[in-house]
């Protein structure tokens, strides 16, 4: 029998994981450009979800509040994380805000306070903000088209209801793993900065007490565009266990 032999990795090239995230990035995006005309047509008729009940769909839809004018440290800082489609796509398709906050938003903000501990007026305190308000708007963007999506074991059509507190629970998920990654980058660029190593050490925290109930979320998120967003976003042991396990990302798209 003859042994396989795979060729050493070039010097200096990123980890395995990090080729993941780049394709979870670039899933997430296909994804929305795929049934963004899908989920306009939703938010326009402003009619319940038929598997969320109670949810607000033009809440939902709106956008997050954008980044301070003439903040170009934080947007720089986003874009160099990877990050810039994660801001810039809800700032770009978001529907107009009513100034209303929906418990998604609640969940967001406190993600984010969490996090900076009242720490704000640096770059990397606002891209956070940012990152985290964000992550409402992708879950937002996500439920109201889960409906028509399938189950993410079985394929099925039809998932069944989800109660709203569960989508609460996702954009806290997603908002700590977003925020994380913009206090990693920030950190690499940091000239020891306390408050900046504090916050880095409180989303990791955050992320470790979270993840022992992640399996039961992502059953309860059941459709698979859902659990693909926090599954591959938030920081725990089955983060990247589609890519791993060699199978195809989208495949039911």
């Amino acid at each position: 029998m003859t042994s396989l032999t795979l060729p050493p990795r070039p010097p200096d090239s990123p980890p395995l994981a990090h080729a993941w995230q780049t394709l979870a990035d670039g899933l997430l995006t296909q994804r929305l450009h795929l049934h963004l005309d899908e989920w306009r047509a939703a938010v326009a008729e402003e009619k319940a979800l038929p598997d969320v009940p109670g949810a607000d769909v033009s809440v939902l839809a709106q956008c997050p509040s954008p980044l301070p004018t003439g903040d170009e440290s934080a947007r720089a800082l986003l874009e160099d994380v990877g990050l810039g489609f994660w801001w810039e796509l809800p700032q770009r398709h978001g529907a107009e805000s009513r100034n209303q906050r929906g418990a998604f938003h609640r969940a967001a903000d406190t993600a984010a306070q969490n996090i900076l501990a009242e720490q704000s007026g640096a770059a990397w305190s606002d891209a956070v903000t940012a990152a985290s308000a964000a992550a409402a708007w992708w879950v937002g963007f996500f439920a109201v088209i889960r409906h028509r999506g399938v189950h993410h074991i079985t394929l099925e059509p039809h998932p069944g209801p989800l109660h709203e507190q569960a989508l609460g629970t996702a954009v806290s998920v997603v908002a700590n793993a977003m925020a994380t990654r913009v206090l990693e980058a920030a950190l690499r660029d940091s000239d020891d900065d306390p408050a900046l190593r504090a916050a880095y050490c409180r989303a990791i925290e955050a992320g470790v007490c979270v993840e022992p109930e992640l399996p039961r979320l992502i059953d309860e998120l059941a459709e698979l565009r859902l659990v693909d967003l926090v599954s591959t976003t938030a920081r725990w042991r089955g983060r990247f266990t589609k890519y791993a396990g060699g199978t195809g990302a989208g495949q039911v798209e």
